[in-house]
């Protein structure tokens, strides 16, 4: 207790003046002369008491609104740490729930609440609760509170999401939540102890503040799960592969149902032996142009439901028009080139092959890709035509050949180029691949490069700006990537014949053409898939700007607030819809695999886990909880209610004084 102004206390002295008052009153002033009282009956006894007690008890009413009146002005307060204000064995219980998707699984998640209800109740009556939800995010329900019917209403709220967790994470945050708490803290974490939710090191789950720690399982043994845990696209087969495994199951037959664009299309019944993984291919499928959805699901379905499906997007793009300028009278490079990159026919490549001679017939602008087999086939006009066209946002892939030996300089690129052609010299009587740059898209999906002979070839003399995505062993550039205006040049340093490598008779030639077509026509992205918890904007989709709609067709909110322009939280699975400039996208967003391996940790990590808190200890206080350092509490609004209220009855006990006193009364 303190008084934040303690000098209004000399009112006190005031409470003197009543004293006086009553004193000088207490004779009846209402005297009459009578000759004789012996022949007066005595008043009664009970009377006269009555009378008395009514006169102190508005003497003791007047003295008590003076000393209110003066304490208030004194401004009394209730001070104290968070241990003394709630008592010495008080305790903070921070009660954090385990709102992952594998708590959706059969009766988890109500033993979950029973387990916290059953924790509420046994707080001591000056035990402090808090309530953590550990999802994506860990997030305080509650604030640190004596207020039991609080912390239940909270718990009653929650609900297990679709996120996983790492309980590495989750003590790194309570860390921070508990840092400096005056009182000694009990961390009852509620999970299932899902292996999966460990994290990378041990080490992550030691806790840096003092606290005792309380695992509560909600598992039980031998519980099993299936799960679909890939679905995928192969362009190549034209055929969707679906992923299907067992966790600590027995063998059972199921169904699988594979639907396109909302349809049933497909459907396999399979015999899986116990705990296994199988993969299932379904073809013939007949996709529309622009983006298909893509859903397997699992029948029938087991105790968690949210990995009995899952979703896939697949583009099928509009027929590109490709423009094939060959170099080659006989057409060998054109030969090439057009087979290559009419084995992948989900691309729809419309290719449209010419001489340079045409080229100042054609409109260039109406062509997604030109090709040109060499170089050194070009005219000047056709090089200023092609240069207007990439400076404009075209795109070109050219090879060097026989035609490009003695120029000075690459035609369009302008890079330099020496006049001798180079041949390789490096072990024997040709050269091969040294370095590939994986990480560029054009070349992710490219392997056995190394497999080919280059017998002839041409050294250019990348500019600063250039990119060599490959080399060969002796380091030529045999790859340039050239950025011209506002368009690109892929530039092969060798031919795309069989006169100088022999690439076009290695099965990687197909792939190659293939991938650094689609990446310069930017039709890399076949099938589209974001994981859940992260965030999408219409400019990942390759749109400028539009509307993003959640999987329910509700428009969806951005990160700030706002429905349209920048970037939307991932939260929910399905297929999430962008709209914009006329176009429509896809992305579907599925539940992490991971989630559906129910296996617990092995009995002695947790040993080990509680090995490190062995009990709670007092830090130094903070005011991190809100319970600690605590402000002064003022008292003094209570006594001006008081004071109201004793100011109502004194009122009313002078003025029945009075009455009495002037014969009023009976």
């Amino acid at each position: 207790m303190t008084l934040l102004a303690p000098v209004f206390l000399v009112g006190l002295f005031a409470v003197g003046l009543p004293l006086w008052l009553h004193r000088l009153s207490s004779e009846n002033p209402n005297r009459q002369p009578f000759s004789s009282v012996m022949f007066l009956e005595p008043g009664e006894p009970r009377r006269v008491l009555a009378k008395n007690l009514q006169y102190l008890l508005l003497l003791a009413l007047r003295i008590g609104i003076l000393a209110l009146l003066a304490l208030a002005f004194a401004r009394p307060a209730l001070l104290g740490s968070a241990q003394t204000l709630f008592g010495e064995s008080a305790s903070l219980h921070v009660i954090v729930m385990d709102v992952s998707a594998s708590m959706r699984y059969g009766q988890r998640w109500a033993r979950a609440q029973d387990i916290a209800a059953e924790i509420i109740d046994d707080l001591d009556s000056t035990d402090l609760g808090q309530l953590v939800a550990a999802g994506r995010l860990i997030r305080v329900l509650e604030a640190p509170s004596l207020d039991r019917a609080s912390l239940r209403q909270g718990l009653n709220l929650l609900e297990p999401g679709l996120f996983r967790i790492d309980y590495g994470q989750i003590i790194s945050a309570m860390d921070g939540i508990l840092r400096g708490a005056e009182l000694p803290v009990v961390l009852h974490l509620v999970t299932d102890l899902q292996q999966n939710s460990s994290p990378t090191r041990f080490a992550d789950l030691i806790p840096q503040t003092s606290l005792e720690l309380r695992l509560h399982d909600v598992s039980v043994a031998g519980e099993a799960n299936w799960g679909i845990d890939g679905l995928g696209w192969s362009a190549a087969s034209a055929e969707v592969t679906v992923g299907i495994r067992g966790y600590g199951t027995a063998a059972a037959e199921m169904t699988v149902l594979l639907e396109l664009n909302g349809d049933a299309v497909a459907s396999q019944l399979i015999a899986v032996p116990a705990g296994a993984a199988v993969r299932l291919n379904f073809d013939g499928l007949e996709l529309k142009s622009g983006a298909n959805r893509i859903r397997a699901r699992l029948t029938p379905g087991d105790s968690l439901t949210v990995d009995d499906e899952r979703a896939l997007v697949v583009r099928r793009p509009s027929p590109s028009p490709v423009l094939l300028v060959a170099g080659d009278p006989r057409g060998r490079d054109a030969l090439f080139i057009s087979a290559a990159m009419d084995t992948l026919p989900e691309r729809a490549w419309q290719i449209e092959q010419i001489v340079p001679a045409a080229m100042p017939e054609k409109t260039l602008a109406d062509y997604l890709l030109v090709i040109v087999g060499d170089g050194g086939a070009l005219a000047a006009e056709n090089s200023a035509q092609l240069r207007d066209y990439i400076v404009a946002g075209g795109a070109l892939l050219m090879a060097l050949g026989q035609r490009a030996v003695g120029l000075d300089q690459v035609p369009i690129t302008n890079q330099e180029l020496l006049t001798v052609s180079q041949f390789g010299r490096v072990s024997s009587d040709y050269a091969t691949v040294g370095n590939l740059d994986r990480t560029h898209p054009a070349l992710s999906a490219v392997d056995d490069l190394r497999s080919v002979k280059f017998f002839r070839y041409l050294a250019v003399v990348p500019d600063g700006s250039d990119s060599v995505l490959i080399r060969l062993d002796d380091g030529t550039p045999l790859l340039i990537e050239h950025l011209l205006g506002d368009g690109r040049v892929l530039l092969f340093t060798s031919s795309l014949d069989r006169q100088w490598n022999d690439l076009p008779l290695k099965p990687v030639f197909v792939t190659l053409v293939a991938e650094l077509s689609a990446y310069l026509t930017g039709g890399l992205a076949l099938s589209s898939e974001a994981s859940l918890g992260s965030t999408l904007s219409p400019r990942a989709v390759g749109l400028a700007g539009g509307q993003i709609f959640d999987p329910d067709g509700n428009k969806a909110l951005g990160l700030a607030g706002t429905g349209s322009g920048d970037e939307v939280l991932l939260d929910q699975t399905g297929f999430y819809e962008i709209v914009g400039a006329g176009q429509t996208e896809l992305v579907a967003v599925n539940v992490d695999p991971r989630e559906s391996d129910l296996t617990p940790m092995e009995s002695n990590t947790v040993s080990r886990w509680l090995a490190l808190s062995p009990g709670t200890s007092r830090n130094v206080p903070s005011a991190a909880l809100g319970v600690v350092e605590t402000p002064p509490t003022p008292i003094w609004p209570w006594l001006l209610g008081l004071l109201a209220v004793i100011v109502i009855v004194e009122s009313w006990a002078g003025n029945w004084h009075l009455r009495v006193r002037r014969g009023i009364a009976a």
